[in-house]
């Protein structure tokens, strides 16, 4: 049997506290810097059980559940694109000095 499953982990450190890198990951609000829209965002930070629908273009629809929160530090979501793929995505946050932040895509 073939297996096409493949692990990938981009890191980057950035020049953003974790406090302001955790707002742009967890406030639908900000969700700008992704370059889809979201369809009917809360109006709150993510929190465990919100489902959230992507609309990137017409006819294509990703969507986000949030599996567990640890804020300031992970965010687990379940991704889901079409074609029936599916990403189990951990996002990591450490800080780094006192203005950087190291964030973790797993």
């Amino acid at each position: 049997m073939r297996d096409d499953r493949f692990e990938t982990c981009p890191t980057d450190v950035i020049r953003a506290t974790p406090e302001r890198v955790w707002e742009l990951l967890t406030n639908p609000a900000r969700f700008d810097w992704l370059g889809v829209k979201v369809i009917e965002p809360p109006a709150r930070d993510l929190a465990v059980g919100d489902h959230l629908r992507f609309g990137p273009a017409p006819g294509l629809r990703l969507s986000w559940t949030v599996l567990s929160v640890e804020p300031l530090r992970t965010l687990e979501l379940d991704i889901k694109v079409p074609l029936g793929i599916r990403n189990h995505e951990i996002i990591v946050v450490s800080p780094v000095g006192v203005d950087s932040s190291r964030v973790t895509f797993n």
